[in-house]
């Protein structure tokens, strides 16, 4: 059985300020805005996570929020603690193998783990091909395994405006 891995980072969040501590950062209007349209465009390729993981900060925990009310209104988000910035991307899949069983994991974060997760995810190593994502971008692994072994396929890696585009029937 494979599973396809679903990487997210949050989206438009507020800037960093000295009386708000970056785990308590929330997702500004915009930025709500934004990732319920680029849900939209998931929901057209046909998303729908079986398992919603995220990082414990706000900014997170609110994107993933939003994308489970459009996606699968009847998932439940749970916190993972790997997904908080500062974790390896190693400890963050081998932690998954809690939920070897899935068949679609979305798993809502940060840079530069994401972009380490999904390098680590397709070639075996965090470095290799880490790559770039902007605030709400999205990329689907296929693996034959959780955690993979051998490593998985890159099956996209779309960008918000991509996704907004989708979802608007462009």
């Amino acid at each position: 059985m494979s599973c396809v891995i679903y990487l997210v980072r949050h989206g438009i969040a507020a800037p960093a300020a000295p009386d708000v501590s970056d785990a308590d950062r929330s997702l500004t209007p915009e930025g709500t805005r934004k990732l319920t349209r680029g849900a939209a465009g998931l929901k057209r390729l046909g998303v729908a996570p079986e398992i919603v993981l995220s990082s414990p900060l706000r900014r997170a925990q609110q994107t993933a929020a939003v994308l489970v009310s459009v996606l699968a209104p009847d998932t439940e988000v749970e916190i993972y603690a790997p997904l908080a910035p500062g974790h390896e991307a190693a400890d963050v899949v081998q932690g998954l193998r809690a939920y070897r069983h899935a068949q679609s994991l979305m798993l809502v974060g940060h840079q530069p783990t994401l972009g380490e997760v999904a390098s680590y995810l397709v070639t075996g190593s965090s470095d290799l091909a880490a790559l770039p994502f902007k605030k709400g971008a999205v990329a689907a692994v296929r693996t034959a395994v959780v955690p993979p072994r051998p490593t998985g396929v890159l099956e996209w890696f779309l960008t918000p405006k991509q996704l907004r585009a989708i979802g608007a029937g462009h």
